[in-house]
């Protein structure tokens, strides 16, 4: 047990910095190993990084000595590595659940992380016992749907040993083609992967087929109380248990939270308590003045009553050959690209685009506060994330072109088509847009939104053209 040692030896060394600069590197030695293998085997004992370790503590540490001293909370934010208030009020948050204010005012609110100690079983931290897939990747999340999603994706596929091109990723989940918008409508969540799905995880489902992978989801059913009616917590508890002892995450909704901000896809990695207890990581909403994305690892209890719906991974099968599974994904992307029929209240393709422009040029923005003007662009740049997401996939297309030589002109010019495309996207920016403005009036000038209507509906022609010459390799092949 050489290596239990040196882990022990280490969360020492951290323990006895806490308050200074700490350097994965400079922890590594002290457990005499490298940065890379240090960091894999924290990340299989432990369940956790060594920055989110180093993190919990520092923050358990300044939740003590803020609930028992009068020191001002920027010394103490700057004792424990935070360069400013406001970062430090955000982790602090995050962590605690309340401010560092008024933590001082109820500091029987706060959490206490215990230095782990690490024997035969691991003990300390939130006095869990885990049951965790070791080294899953992290799922970035920053406030764009779409490479959330991305991300998502191919740490899911990477953990259950596939190596996805994101290109080629962008392609298969149709994220790089779509585009969804509900008319008059001014909410937020159009560019999320399963917006239009008319089942639960139906997009992630094809996607996981469209490689071979095989999987089945279960949608929970409710009644008005809440009571599940086509399966129960023991089952649900067992699906998660059992994957997770295979090696597979899970991907999951937890639609019937209490707290809104779980309400995008997540994927649990672990389990607690003989599953009492599901690890998670996910995207999420800050829900302080600074309303900051970020994601991270967290535990649910109760998670049963939660859950909506969820995909279980299982073994492997034969994948179509690129050839049939691109061409059956063209037919796909090409038929919601000119469908006029509503998915979920929401146009699809073309008829997007067309509700999309109508409602940026001509929506009555008087009378809106500037808070609610703000809103407004928020769910415009959703739009400008799906859009944006043809740039992801261009790369795949470009690969295909030299793989088969037959279709090389028609893709040429979808690729040259789709990036002219994207670059709409970032089209607000480049106009002298910034963060800065997001909530000023500026994007209420009528003037303003028609030009951007008008740049709008040139980035769609470029949208048109592509699904013009994707129609062309299926003229060809038919």
């Amino acid at each position: 047990m050489h290596w239990i040692k040196e882990m022990q030896s280490a969360i020492g060394f951290i323990e006895g910095r806490l308050t200074e600069e700490l350097r994965t590197e400079d922890i590594a030695h002290s457990a005499n190993s490298s940065s890379a293998n240090f960091q894999r085997i924290f990340s299989i004992v432990t369940g956790m990084t060594v920055g989110e370790y180093i993190r919990s503590r520092r923050l358990s540490l300044a939740g003590q000595e803020l609930a028992s001293s009068d020191v001002k909370i920027l010394d103490i934010a700057l004792k424990y590595g935070y360069e400013t208030a406001e970062s430090f009020t955000k982790a602090f948050t995050r962590f605690h659940g309340v401010t560092p204010s008024a933590a001082r005012l109820q500091p029987s609110t706060l959490q206490y992380f215990h230095p782990l100690s690490i024997n035969i079983d691991i003990r300390g931290g939130f006095n869990m016992r885990r049951k965790i897939i070791p080294n899953f990747p992290d799922v970035d999340y920053n406030g764009n749907e779409v490479d959330y999603n991305f991300n998502l994706l191919a740490a899911t596929f990477a953990e259950a040993g596939e190596t996805i091109d994101r290109a080629e990723l962008a392609v298969y989940s149709g994220m790089a083609n779509r585009f969804v918008w509900k008319p008059d409508d001014w909410q937020v969540g159009y560019e999320a992967l399963d917006s239009i799905d008319q089942t639960p995880f139906e997009t992630m489902i094809r996607l996981l087929k469209s490689f071979g992978r095989d999987a089945k989801y279960v949608s929970v059913l409710r009644d008005s109380d809440g009571k599940q009616l086509n399966t129960d917590s023991e089952q649900i508890r067992r699906d998660f248990v059992d994957s997770i002892d295979n090696g597979y995450p899970i991907l999951h909704h937890m639609g019937n939270h209490k707290d809104s901000k779980y309400h995008r896809p997540c994927v649990t990695i672990g389990y607690e308590h003989d599953g009492g207890v599901m690890i998670t990581k996910s995207g999420l909403d800050g829900e302080d003045a600074y309303n900051e994305k970020f994601s991270e690892t967290i535990t649910h209890e109760n998670w049963e009553e939660a859950v909506s719906a969820y995909v279980i991974l299982k073994g492997k099968s034969a994948s179509l050959p690129e050839q049939e599974r691109f061409l059956e994904l063209l037919k796909l992307i090409v038929s919601r690209a000119r469908t006029t029929d509503m998915i979920n209240g929401m146009h699809i393709g073309f008829a997007a685009w067309e509700a999309y422009l109508h409602d940026l040029e001509f929506s009555d923005f008087s009378g809106l506060s500037i808070k609610q003007i703000g809103g407004r662009m928020g769910v415009y740049c959703d739009g400008l994330c799906q859009i944006w997401g043809r740039s992801a996939g261009l790369s795949y297309y470009r690969s295909l072109a030299k793989r088969f030589p037959k279709w090389r002109k028609e893709l040429k010019a979808a690729v040259a088509a789709l990036d002219a495309c994207s670059k709409y996207g970032g089209f607000l920016w480049t106009i002298g847009f910034t963060m800065d403005d997001f909530k000023t009036d500026k994007f209420a000038d009528p003037a303003m939104r028609k030009m951007l209507a008008v740049a709008g509906r040139v980035a769609m022609q470029n949208d048109m053209i592509a699904i013009e010459q994707f129609e062309r390799i299926l003229k060809k092949e038919s």
